[in-house]
């Protein structure tokens, strides 16, 4: 399967006038919102949904999906200083990501994560430059599975570019360059529970406290899947810690091969980028932004194949998982 798609001028027009259809706005009304772009996403042209089918069921070689020449908000306001601001979420692009994401799987939030919304403003903050989170800059972003702490881990997470940075380069790991890398007996060591792993730095921002605490584990690096029976793959370079030395060592083989074998892209204004968090880990180089109101912008949101699995955890039946259940 190829991991790019290239949007044409007919796509593209279908694109957007179903985006021009949506009503609801997914701050306020995110019920709605969904049910309202899950219908639209039915009228998506054919190969689009036969491109976003496949990825679902397959994945790809790259652990990714592309789609690129979206037609750009001309009107999009400066880059705000923090992602309070709920500036992505009206934007052409990030609704044409609702409908494309809706194929997928269904849109999910976390409240102790983007103030529980469904689409999160991603953009540089001056006072989080130097930490390990979306909003950071100046450092990179190391390798990890999203939320690999939670047992409620969405299994895609998109990207829609508004602003690019020539610097910031998106990184991805597919599943299946560590595993070409590594012997039998290593593979068969990370199907165990030899790792423990912390919580992200940005669920922990405002003082939440967790029903699991705030170290998980012992889990494995390479998870089965108890329905589909499936290897997933949990990794986080920042927080993991094995439990002796030969586990440890482990970590260190993997981001030596993520380094080796990682494939890197910039994206640029108009472009989506799905990632497949089952089957893929990712990271970001570091940047250097003015704060001028010109920097990178995307606007980043999360899809589960399982919405039942997080039924007990939604906040009064709606899209958020309670901060207390991550």
């Amino acid at each position: 399967m190829e991991s790019i798609i290239e949007i044409n001028n007919d796509e593209l027009e279908v694109l957007i006038n179903l985006s021009d259809s949506i009503s609801y706005s997914p701050s306020h009304n995110a019920n709605e919102f969904c049910q309202q772009v899950k219908k639209l996403s039915v009228l998506l042209p054919r190969r689009i949904k036969s491109l976003l089918n496949n990825f679902v069921k397959n994945s790809s070689p790259t652990g990714f999906i592309l789609l690129k020449e979206f037609i750009l908000d001309t009107s999009l306001t400066p880059t705000p200083p923090t992602n309070k601001y709920k500036i992505g979420e009206k934007t052409t692009l990030a609704k044409i990501q609702a409908i494309l994401i809706n194929i997928i799987g269904e849109l999910i939030a976390y409240e102790a994560e983007g103030y529980g919304r469904l689409f999160q403003d991603v953009i540089p903050d001056k006072l989080m430059a130097y930490n390990q989170t979306s909003i950071g800059s100046n450092t990179e972003l190391e390798i990890h599975t999203e939320q690999a702490f939670s047992k409620l881990r969405p299994d895609f997470l998109s990207l829609a570019c508004l602003r690019g940075d020539k610097n910031a380069l998106t990184y991805i790991l597919p599943m299946q360059a560590i595993l070409d890398d590594l012997s039998k007996e290593e593979i068969e060591l990370l199907k165990k529970p030899n790792w423990y792993t912390g919580v992200d730095l940005s669920f922990k921002l405002n003082g939440h406290e967790f029903i699991e605490g705030d170290i998980r584990g012992p889990m494995p690096i390479l998870n089965k899947n108890s329905t589909t029976g499936e290897l997933h793959l949990i990794f986080d370079q920042d927080l993991m810690l094995g439990v002796d030395a030969k586990s440890n060592e482990l970590i260190k083989k993997i981001v030596d091969i993520y380094y080796k074998h990682r494939i890197h892209h910039n994206l640029k204004p108009g472009e989506i980028i799905i990632i497949d968090n089952r089957f893929a880990v990712h990271g970001r180089s570091p940047f250097f932004p003015e704060y001028d109101g010109k920097d990178r912008f995307l606007v980043r949101c999360f899809a589960t194949l399982d919405y039942n699995k997080s039924k007990h955890a939604r906040i009064n039946g709606g899209r958020t998982v309670a901060a207390i259940y991550s």
